[in-house]
């Protein structure tokens, strides 16, 4: 891009704040109107000499004319927008970051602009022969306060629309954040709107009519004031509308999207009113959301996404332990040792991701939860608690499952040699909370039923089966499974730490 091209677009990117620097001719017209105005008001005469208000008070002549206030403020506006004109020739950070600055507090510079100009008019009203009546005095004061009042609307109404300078001024993430800079609050805005164009031009032709003043004294600066309070008074709705009205709509809808699960939205900020603390505030709470659903989402990973929801409801899971009634599955590789000497650290770590990708999908289709990994060895449980309604046939659906999809896996190349597996499956009372210190907890299951589980999985090879079921599993699971699966009794069997041996069957 040629540099003539580069400044044209910087111009373009601008033009917003350019608008803004036309204030100075609006603010003299009211500046002069309602001066004049006021000054019908409590004197009776607002006669003209060239662009001075003649006060006649002694012959008196104040300086707050239109062309005074408005050579002065064009002087004050330019000096407060050089930084702009200066960065389309020379695009540099540092005045990059003085526009924002300006920007960021144009209503407290505004205001300041305005006061200085008043202060100046009447300092040289005072240096002028005569004396400065109390009518110049609150004249002045009225002035200021109509000034005022178009500052905020004035300001509201392109501030409202600077969509293409705030992309401009301001990257994708500073525009989702809060920035410093100094506000309005927005019942002073409104108050201030009504005041300046409502009220007081309501006071002012009171005060005409009350004091009897001839209509040829103050018709037409009374036509001038209604034309110019009407319009601002509009163009105030409006600026209302599009600065809040519209920002909250917009809010409401991005919070139907974010209820909805989209984590992905954002709102730009481009003031420091409370509309922006509102939306800062929703951007804040997005992210926290999302990082609880990475966080939750992680947590899943790791343990199950069903234990994670329950410990982060609290409502289903007692945190400090419960008795619930279960089925416990424990999966584990034959011959995993001279299996896993033929692979490289890589290797083993790649193969055991891809063979639990395959075995573990059957266990949470079935309603089951996968409590933990153990090298090769995965523990799954099954339990109405985490949604299992009919657990023990759930865990024997699931383990059927598995053993079809080891055949896949083995089908798929992805091992050194044929992978087998054991499953044991037992049924009964455990308890389920949390082991650990109050720094560092994991969230799983103990007991009798998880111990026989786990020795139901290491007899597997003693008769020479893949999957084995414990007679009480059976038990629960068969009015549910029907003629479904079909078991052989291997009657029973002495497990090690048990007394009294249990009643076991292999699946078909």
């Amino acid at each position: 891009m040629t540099n003539a091209a580069s400044k044209t677009e910087r111009k373009k990117e601008l033009d917003e704040f350019f608008r803004i620097l036309s204030i100075p001719l609006l603010l003299a017209v009211v500046n002069s109107t309602f001066f004049k105005m006021a000054m019908a008001a409590f004197t009776g005469t607002p006669k003209m000499n060239g662009n001075l208000v003649n006060v006649t008070l002694g012959g008196h002549y104040i300086g707050a004319s239109f062309g005074f206030s408005f050579g002065v403020l064009t002087l004050l506006t330019y000096l407060w927008g050089r930084p702009a004109h200066l960065y389309i020739n020379k695009p540099e950070e540092s005045l990059k970051a003085k526009i924002r600055s300006r920007l960021g507090n144009i209503y407290r510079d505004a205001f300041a602009m305005v006061l200085l100009v008043q202060a100046v008019t009447l300092a040289v009203a005072a240096l002028a022969p005569g004396t400065v009546s109390r009518a110049e005095y609150g004249a002045a004061g009225v002035a200021f306060l109509a000034q005022a009042a178009l500052l905020v609307v004035y300001i509201d109404a392109h501030l409202s629309k600077q969509k293409k300078l705030m992309e401009a001024l301001y990257t994708p993430v500073e525009l989702s954040r809060l920035r410093p800079g100094f506000s309005l609050p927005i019942y002073v805005r409104i108050a201030t709107l009504i005041t300046g164009f409502a009220i007081l031009p309501f006071a002012l032709v009171y005060l005409v009519f009350l004091n009897r003043v001839p209509w040829d004294k103050f018709s037409g600066e009374l036509v001038m004031m209604l034309f110019i309070s009407s319009a601002l008074l509009l163009n105030g709705l409006s600026t209302i509308y599009n600065g809040i009205q519209l920002p909250l709509d917009g809010l409401i809808a991005k919070m139907r999207r974010v209820a909805g699960g989209d984590y992905d939205v954002r709102t730009r900020i481009y003031f420091s009113d409370e509309v922006a603390y509102l939306k800062a505030g929703f951007n804040e709470m997005v992210d926290g959301l999302k990082e609880r659903e990475a966080l939750q989402d992680t947590f899943g990973k790791y343990l199950s996404i069903e234990i994670a929801r329950e410990l982060i409801k609290n409502k289903k899971v007692n945190l400090g332990g419960e008795d619930m009634e279960a089925a416990v599955m424990f999966c584990d590789i034959r011959n995993f040792t001279p299996l896993s000497e033929k692979m490289s650290a890589a290797m083993l770590v790649e193969f055991l991701n891809n063979y639990f990708h395959y075995i573990t999908p059957p266990i949470t289709a079935n309603h089951g939860v996968i409590n933990k990994f153990i090298g090769d060895a995965v523990m799954a449980i099954y339990t109405p608690l985490l949604g299992s309604d009919d657990y023990a046939a759930d865990a024997v659906r699931a383990a059927v499952e598995m053993r079809k999809a080891l055949v896949e896996f083995n089908a798929a190349g992805k091992t050194p040699g044929i992978v087998d597996f054991g499953i044991g499956i037992h049924a009964g009372k455990l308890v389920g909370g949390n082991i650990g210190t109050a720094f560092r907890l994991e969230y799983t299951f103990i007991g009798d039923t998880v111990n026989i589980a786990s020795r139901l999985e290491s007899k597997t090879k003693d008769f020479n089966t893949d999957i084995l079921v414990s007679g009480p599993a059976l038990e629960r699971a068969r009015g549910s499974l029907g003629g479904t699966f079909k078991f052989e009794a291997l009657g029973k069997a002495a497990l090690k730490g048990k007394a009294e041996p249990v009643e076991i069957y292999k699946v078909l």
